[in-house]
């Protein structure tokens, strides 16, 4: 399979290296020093948990060109997405992945669909690797060789793209999951993560110094933000992952995983590290999420309010993490 990844960060590094050990001839866009690295070194990438490094060379474009592929993934942050959009709708595939934090799926689709000049189909995903990149590598944290959930914004993805998806991750030894209704997938991903980042930029981006009290008040202020995407109608994805903020051994595994990420340098690396290096890309979803609170602004969200207020404004912290 032909596959072109727009964007060669953590997230998009981590995918070219699964689907090209799944026999895929894999293109990658990216751009300056990174795009001459690619080229002289090669892809490198420590995987942490698994202890080992790995090197792969794609081919590496700085803008994309005219050839033909089978699929498109667009792995960047969410500002940026919207800047490559007509982009997306030029480059020859008909099958385009967005992948990354997006508050605006159904939104991108249709500007996207609206502009192609020949029938794509959509889709939405979210790669659940984290880390970083210094020093001419990167060093990503994993499950398998990676996990990615996708799906339509809305709706099954059609049984012909499911059948190319096949063969595209065949081999790859990504664990795919895929989704219903990636709107609300990727609305209840940002609810959980936003308490995340407003704890982080409190502590100065440094999660060991969060008291038990601040995160307790994390999975209360996530509860809130839950809550009100509940009432506004949008379907928990994934299902029934409400029941992990009540209590019970869901919860229990959450609260650990919350200590987890607090206090270790596997944590500091899915978390926090993100937090540091892209306060734009947080911004902007804290943003969006606060148009959404708009549409139902007297619904009460005290643990969310409570929580977002300990944090320095965002022109602090944009200056305090500028890159």
């Amino acid at each position: 399979m032909k596959i072109l990844v727009y964007g060669a960060g953590v997230i998009g590094g981590q995918l070219a290296h699964a689907l090209m050990a799944g026999g895929s001839d894999v293109t990658v866009i990216a751009r300056g020093a990174w795009a001459d690295t690619l080229r002289t070194e090669g892809l490198r990438i420590h995987h942490y948990v698994q202890r080992k490094d790995t090197v792969d060379w794609p081919h590496v474009l700085e803008v994309p060109d005219g050839q033909r592929y089978d699929v498109v993934f667009a792995v960047m942050q969410y500002r940026q997405m919207e800047k490559i959009l007509p982009d997306l709708a030029r480059i020859n595939s008909p099958i385009v992945i967005l992948t990354g934090n997006n508050l605006s799926a159904s939104e991108m689709e249709r500007r996207i669909l609206e502009n192609s000049r020949e029938p794509k189909t959509v889709l939405f995903g979210f790669g659940s690797t984290a880390g970083t990149r210094e020093n001419g590598r990167l060093t990503t944290v994993h499950t398998g060789n990676g996990r990615l959930t996708i799906g339509k914004a809305q709706g099954e993805i059609p049984d012909e793209v499911k059948a190319v998806l096949q063969q595209v991750f065949s081999g790859s030894r990504l664990s795919v999951a895929v989704c219903d209704n990636m709107d609300a997938w990727l609305k209840y991903h940002a609810a959980f993560i936003l308490p995340v980042v407003y704890l982080c930029y409190k502590t100065g981006c440094d999660l060991k110094k969060s008291t038990r009290a601040e995160r307790k008040l994390l999975l209360d202020a996530v509860r809130d933000a839950y809550h009100l995407l509940m009432a506004q109608g949008y379907p928990v994805r994934p299902e029934g992952d409400e029941k992990s903020l009540e209590p019970g051994p869901a919860n229990a595994m959450v609260r650990f995983v919350i200590c987890l990420v607090s206090g270790t340098r596997l944590g500091a690396l899915c978390t926090t590290e993100h937090c540091r290096h892209a306060p734009g890309e947080m911004e902007d979803l804290d943003r969006e999420f606060q148009l959404i609170r708009e549409r139902q602004s007297s619904f009460e969200m005290p643990s969310f309010d409570r929580l977002r207020a300990m944090m320095p404004a965002w022109d602090q912290i944009r200056s305090t993490y500028a890159r």
